[in-house]
């Protein structure tokens, strides 16, 4: 199954993954305002998948 995540949640399983990770809420957000990568928007809230988070940094 998917892990979907809102902008604070991509942030919070990143750092879990690696604590000393420089990856912003404000970074993720201009990621989903830029198309770089797929959300969608539930009234204000942006659902992400963490597998496109991984996908576009690799």
């Amino acid at each position: 199954m998917d892990k979907i995540r809102t902008i604070s949640g991509v942030v919070e399983e990143l750092k879990k993954l690696d604590p000393d990770c420089a990856i912003t809420e404000g970074f993720i957000r201009n990621l989903c305002k830029t198309n770089q990568i797929k959300y969608h928007k539930s009234g204000k809230k942006y659902l992400i998948n963490m597998k496109d988070v991984f996908k576009y940094f690799e």
